[in-house]
């Protein structure tokens, strides 16, 4: 036992918990369908070179390589957008300048720094620019490399191009046999974490299944919305899911009621949940909703929104379409990107982006590196602080790749050229999506060794190779870390003080629009105007944007608490105010089901005056002031809000953690 002991305090003084916590994979099942055409992507050029022994046709598997690393899921609409995106104006745009820049020098290094500030920028937009502008530079670096040494300059982009249309062919069949799975799939997912999250009221995971439940709303609506831009005309079944994805929202509402009551959802209740999700992810089915259970406010609005979910699948009630909807909030998304563009923090992320790949190019001219290129690959891949902790990638990325770089030593001294090849081409590809899910270094360990391969496919050189990339990589982590993350100690925490100022905007919105705004008569018709086919009332869609930023800023917490403790310490202070504005978005929500079941209504004046002293919260985190709590409302109808908003007082209250104390 002593020696026990003695073991556990050794393993934790050599490996603590915050760099055991950076590490470790997250949970997550294995992709089948997507490691199978990743496999199919990659090792299908890869089978073409091998039989017609034109080792430069390796460049098609690069193109497959750039979109299934772009694939992540969704509809395919959206797949089809983010993945032709990082492929054309990413990867292709990067490897033709990549090859007219290689050998030129200094040339090249003024290049690279001008392509690091338009990927950063493109990062800004959204999703698939932050893909897009990664890809960009990635392989604008690569084209400094063999694939930017084949001539003429414009073979290995369009080589790319192929290897990409190939894997969009792949994608094909599952989209004729089924357009809509993604979408049916997503408001699936979303009953899913309803059963889950009405099965676990009153037990510790409850806190965990509610936010799982928001994430799971939050992927439905995006990929949704984005489906339903792309398609002219109505089309019933997409409509048909957005209402039951609206219905959603309702048994949300009723289940939050529910669980603030103190009572539990009956199991058979559970299971019917459960069989709607599965009846939704089939694309057919009825579910029969048990008779009522409980008198509670929670159960009876609770029967009522599984009630109209249930008339939703067997087509009883046909819903409007919701694309104008749609189009007024992706339009509305235009001056959002704007101002993400034009922020401070953008413009922060480019400064250092630059900086970095500069310096980087730099070294990569002076330094004796055979392989120097990679060392501003690896930079362009580490510093995407919307990926992530940018330290936690770059002690990921380095452990990955000194147990790639070994794998792949191993196999080009073991596997001769031939087709014998094609075996751990094919394992390395499929094990890739499957790397992306669970952790960044488990996915540089497959990817090393699969790049390592391509690369000597085109430029025989061995086991050395491995080595080169391995030297080259790590150098690049620590350029990453001393240029740019260490200087930068305001972007550690991403502006948390303004989004968690924003967080607070929103919620005093919902407040509004739920407990004043919208009177108690039209609250209690709410659900007869829902049944009727009309829009969902404003405070439900206001509730939503709430939980959306509470959402989005626990994930940036969860980010800063993987770095370093001097760091992840200020955002471990200020967890509990961050629960307390959840509790406060979940006491509305009660409070507002309860009016509109005949509860008393708050008084305005009230409402108003606890709005105020959040807005005034805001504007003193926002500014980095000190937090007094101020004076209170004291309606008794409005107490379950107010004891909410105390606790985010009482918290903030307390000496600010240097983490969030400015900008």
């Amino acid at each position: 036992m002593a020696r026990m002991r003695q073991v556990a305090r050794l393993r934790e003084a050599v490996v603590p918990d915050w760099l055991e916590e950076v590490v470790r994979p997250a949970p997550a099942p294995l992709p089948w369908a997507a490691m199978i055409r990743a496999a199919g992507a990659i090792c299908g050029p890869m089978a073409v070179a091998t039989v017609t022994g034109q080792r430069s046709l390796s460049v098609l598997a690069i193109g497959g390589l750039v979109w299934t690393s772009a694939d992540r899921g969704g509809s395919y609409a959206a797949r089809v957008r983010r993945a032709g995106s990082a492929c054309v104006f990413g990867g292709a745009v990067g490897l033709a300048i990549g090859s007219l820049i290689h050998g030129r020098g200094w040339i090249a290094v003024l290049a690279l720094v001008c392509v690091a500030g338009a990927s950063a920028l493109l990062s800004a937009i959204s999703d698939t620019g932050s893909v897009t502008g990664l890809m960009l530079l990635v392989y604008s670096a690569l084209g400094l490399g063999p694939f930017g040494a084949v001539r003429p300059w414009w073979h290995s982009p369009i080589g790319l191009l192929l290897g990409a249309l190939w894997a969009f062919a792949l994608t094909v069949p599952g989209w004729l046999r089924s357009p809509h799975a993604a979408e049916q799939r997503r408001v699936a997912d979303v009953y899913r974490a309803i059963a889950a999250a009405l099965n676990a009221i009153g037990t510790p995971r409850a806190a965990r299944m509610r936010h799982e439940l928001t994430a799971a709303l939050n992927d439905a609506y995006d990929t949704l919305l984005t489906t339903r831009s792309t398609i002219s005309g109505r089309n019933s079944r997409l409509v048909r899911l957005m209402a039951l994805l609206n219905e959603a929202n309702v048994i949300v509402e009723a289940g939050t009621v529910l669980s603030r009551e103190g009572n539990s959802a009956p199991r058979m209740v559970v299971r019917a949940v459960g069989n709607m999700a599965d009846a939704i992810g089939r694309g057919r089915g009825t579910v029969v909703i048990p008779g009522p259970w409980g008198s509670s406010q929670g159960a009876v609005a609770l029967k009522d929104a599984l009630d109209g979910a249930a008339s939703l699948m067997a087509g009883r009630l046909m819903p409007p379409a919701a694309s104008p909807a749609a189009r007024r909030l992706l339009r509305g998304r235009a001056g959002a990107v704007r101002d993400r563009v034009s922020s401070e923090f953008s413009w922060t992320f480019a400064v250092r982006l630059m900086s970095s790949v500069g310096v980087a190019a730099v070294l990569s001219e002076v330094l004796p590196l055979y392989r120097s290129y990679w060392l501003v690959l690896t930079v362009a891949l580490v510093l995407k602080p919307d990926f992530g902790s940018v330290f936690a990638r770059a002690l990921q990325r380095g452990i990955g790749t000194i147990v790639g770089a070994v794998l792949g030593a191993v196999i080009l001294i073991l596997v001769p050229y031939g087709p014998w090849l094609l075996i751990p081409f094919g394992v390395l590809a499929a094990l890739g999506p499957y790397g992306q899910k669970r952790n960044y270094g488990l996915y540089t360990t497959f990817l090393t060794p699969l790049v390592v391969l391509l690369i000597d496919l085109l430029v025989p050189i061995g086991w050395h190779l491995a080595l080169d990339r391995l030297i080259d990589t790590l150098v690049g982590c620590v350029v990453v870390l001393v240029v740019g993350y260490a200087p930068w100690p305001m972007s550690w925490h991403a502006d948390l003080p303004s989004q968690f100022a924003l967080t607070i905007g929103y919620i005093c919105r919902y407040m509004d629009a739920a407990l004043v705004t919208m009177p108690s008569s039209a609250a209690g018709a709410t659900g007869s105007a829902r049944r009727a086919g009309t829009e969902l009332p404003a405070r439900t869609r206001l509730r939503r944007q709430a939980s959306r930023a509470v959402s989005n800023l626990r994930a940036d917490f969860q980010r800063m608490m993987a770095e370093p403790p001097a760091v992840s310490r200020g955002a471990t202070a200020w967890w509990p105010a961050l629960v307390g504005l959840e509790e406060v978005v979940d006491e509305v929500t009660a409070t507002s089901v309860a009016i509109a079941s005949g509860a008393p209504a708050a008084s305005p004046r009230a409402v108003r005056q606890l709005c105020g002293a959040l807005g005034t919260l805001a504007s003193e985190i926002a500014g980095g002031g000190s937090s007094v709590a101020p004076e209170l409302p004291a309606d008794e109808p409005l107490k379950p809000v107010t004891e909410a908003v105390r606790s985010v007082f009482t918290v903030l209250g307390r000496q600010r953690p240097p983490a969030l104390a400015g900008r």
